[in-house]
């Protein structure tokens, strides 16, 4: 069994059922449980031009403000950031110098992140975030997070969590507001992207290239990751800096295409691979696992090379940015059901490496959402059951919730009883631990109906303990200070900080480790803001009441599903649903359905439910009537895929499917792409109404 302890909760995964919980002991304090990690030396990758913002950084450190850089990707925040912790740390500036990367706008997940790296425990615990807070304003040092895409409460939020520290952040947009020093990361100074394009060529410059290279320069506003795909490509022998100049003077993203069009087919493999996962930084083992290639490290440090992929450490990704762009222009490769069962296979092998299953599950993060957006709801639903209990054991809650609420709306999309039953559970049993009991109650009684109808006797008996656990009161605080499981007025739905598992190795730092003397280092009480607490994402079928409201009687939950829970009910909201699962989901209610159906809706919506009267939310009487309407319009047409067919072949089979084609030409292509085509729109694999236009470009160009 894998367990996790919290507050006095202890929570195990021990098979394929779902989350059991049952409280646990007395624990220890949590200064107790912690020691600090193990000591690493900030590693940077070379950086020129930097020297302005070095200094900036290094002034606004001086004076005790947090200092952030924001700017597009390809502007290199990250080997900024980085370079400012190596410098920092030669120059003996601070004891502790720490890299975190946010994911996404997950602020608590980014704490577990920053007292990981930090501490190391004995057991697998999970700290709260009240307790979380109180060993983070202990430390001391500089710290650096990267992608940073919270919003100004969140931020700020993060800034009084870690008062006695000096961050530099880097993000796409300006976040730290009046709160910090502010400063965009421009391109680099001429004269250095000049040097760079010669690094990267392995020569220097002629001076007939030299007016080329300034326009091509000037065309790119300085950005190191275009430079370097300028210097690849000529490098390689194919084009000219005159030649790239024209392009970027007209398009700077003109250089991503022709380094696409200029890879042999494995690197395109490869590259197409990340652009599944975008987003996510993976091991070569996770590029491997979805495309078997042969020659994969020297394939990924030539993507690199070439200003396509970015690197930190053994993992590569492509950024967030890049992303459709990258994936238009691959989609043959894009094997989304392969790479799904490679990640599946990945994610349920036995005691895999902890870097090596985090990776995988933050690259099955990005195919769900991918998948998603395509409708394809059996790889959704496989790739959150099979990544969900890494996430739990890997103390990253926010992105379990999410990955869970997805699994949940693929079950609902696809009329799969056992699976909607397993993610209500799971998603209940997180609502529980976090003591948001409203939701906790809602969710564990769905899945316990669905399981009892199923006739799933041992997943009833897993969801019932669970509830009854919920119902019963919880046993008094033992006398001695601990950790205990409370609810926090301030920080109600912000649970749950950082889990930290025996025998994890991470970066050292000190609860009272010395550092600038601007900061005091005080233990004090830090208040989320309302916009970060974290409420669940609850679907459609769950009404959320911000009211947390705990149960008085102490009777174990049996109730039949056709039984009135209470009286009077609180609606759930079922649009959007199935007919099937709307009637499931109000009958549990305990009330009566009456069908209609309309026309009056788009094909997208053909089967779900538009429209409900009572709404959602409403009060009624147990056993009153409920009407849904329903869509009964035609279903959408999956798009065939005709990427690599000629046009006739292309406009033939999508005229085939009802189809309206119109072509288009491009002359930005290979040779190898001649006269077909090459990115359409919609997309292969995704829906649209029938008699839509469907857009093809065809290439009608070498390159040569």
């Amino acid at each position: 069994m894998s367990t996790i302890f919290y507050g006095n909760l202890s929570i195990g995964i021990v098979d394929d059922l779902g989350a059991s919980i049952d409280r646990a002991g007395a624990l220890p304090a949590v200064t107790d449980m912690l020691r600090p990690g193990r000591a690493e030396v900030p590693q940077a990758p070379p950086m020129l031009g930097r020297k302005l913002e070095l200094a900036d950084a290094f002034g606004a450190i001086a004076a005790g403000r947090p200092v952030e850089f924001h700017a597009a990707c390809g502007y290199g925040k990250t080997t900024l950031l980085r370079q400012i912790l190596a410098a920092a740390d030669a120059r003996g500036i601070a004891p502790n110098c720490r890299y975190a990367r946010m994911d996404s706008d997950r602020v608590e997940d980014l704490l577990h992140q920053l007292v990981a790296k930090l501490f190391t425990s004995a057991r697998p615990i999970k700290l709260t975030q009240d307790q979380c807070a109180q060993v983070l304003g202990r430390v001391s040092g500089i710290i650096a997070i990267d992608d940073v895409s919270a919003g100004p409460d969140a931020v700020g939020y993060l800034l009084d969590v870690l008062h006695g520290c000096d961050l530099v952040l880097g993000a796409a947009r300006p976040v730290l507001g009046r709160r910090g020093t502010s400063r965009v990361l421009a391109g680099l100074p001429d004269e250095t992207a000049l040097g760079l394009v010669a690094d990267r060529l392995g020569r220097p410059l002629r001076d007939e290239e030299l007016p080329a290279a300034r326009r091509l320069v000037d065309a790119v506003d300085g950005q190191p990751l275009h430079l370097r795909q300028a210097a690849a490509l000529v490098r390689d022998g194919g084009h000219s800096l005159e030649s790239l100049a024209e392009h970027a003077q007209d398009d700077p993203d003109s250089l991503d295409r022709l380094s696409i069009n200029g890879l042999a087919e494995v690197q395109r493999r490869a590259l197409a691979a990340l652009a599944l996962v975008a987003g996510a930084l993976v091991t070569p083992d996770v590029v491997d696992a979805i495309d078997n290639i042969a020659d994969l490290g020297e394939c990924l440090d030539s993507l690199h090379r070439r200003g396509l992929i970015e690197r930190q450490g053994d993992r590569y990704g492509l950024p967030v940015c890049k992303t459709s762009g990258y994936r238009q222009m691959l989609l043959k490769y894009l094997g989304l059901a392969a790479a799904a069962r490679a990640l599946c296979t990945l994610l349920a092998a036995p005691s895999p490496p902890a870097t090596e299953s985090g990776s995988a599950a933050d690259a099955a993060l990005s195919v769900i959402e991918f998948a998603a957006d395509q409708g394809d709801w059996e790889t959704v639903a496989k790739l959150a059951k099979a990544a969900e209990a890494i996430l739990f054991l890997a103390g990253r809650w926010e992105a379990w919730k999410h990955a869970l609420g997805r699994g949940l709306d693929a079950a609902k999309a696809l009329g799969d009883g056992p699976a909607e039953a397993f993610f209500s559970h799971q998603l209940g049993s997180l609502a529980f631990c976090r003591d948001e009991l409203d939701d906790a109650f809602r969710l564990l009684r769905h899945a316990l109906a669905l399981r009892e109808r199923l006739g799933d006797r041992d997943g009833a008996d897993r969801t019932r303990h669970n509830l009854e656990l919920l119902q019963a009161p919880a046993p008094p605080a033992p006398p001695q200070a601990r950790p205990g499981r409370h609810r926090l007025p301030a920080l109600a739905g912000m649970a749950g900080a950082v889990v930290l598992v025996a025998g994890t190795v991470a970066i050292a730092s000190t609860l009272h480790g010395s550092s600038s003397t601007q900061h005091a280092n005080t233990v004090r009480t830090v208040t989320a803001p309302a916009s970060v607490r974290v409420t669940p994402t609850t679907p459609a079928s769950v009404t959320v009441t911000p009211t947390v409201v705990t149960p008085t009687t102490p009777t174990p939950v049996t109730v039949p599903p056709s039984t009135p829970i209470v009286t009077p009910v609180t609606l759930d909201n079922v649009v959007t649903d199935t007919q099937d699962v709307a009637t499931r989901m109000l009958r549990d209610q305990g009330l009566t359905v009456t069908p209609v159906t309309t026309t009056d809706c788009t094909a997208g919506q053909s089967g779900t439910v538009t429209a409900q009267s009572p709404v959602g939310g409403a009060s009624v009487e147990s056993g009153s009537t409920v009407t849904i309407t329903v869509c009964a319009a035609s279903p959408d047409v999956t798009v065939a895929n005709v990427i690599g067919q000629s046009q006739s072949a292309a406009t033939t089979t999508l005229q085939d499917q009802g189809f309206t084609v119109s072509p288009l030409t491009t002359t930005d292509c290979s040779t190898a792409d001649n006269g077909t085509v090459t990115v359409q729109s919609p997309v292969g694999g995704s829906p649209a109404e029938s008699g839509s236009t469907v857009s093809i470009t065809v290439c009608a160009n070498d390159l040569t």
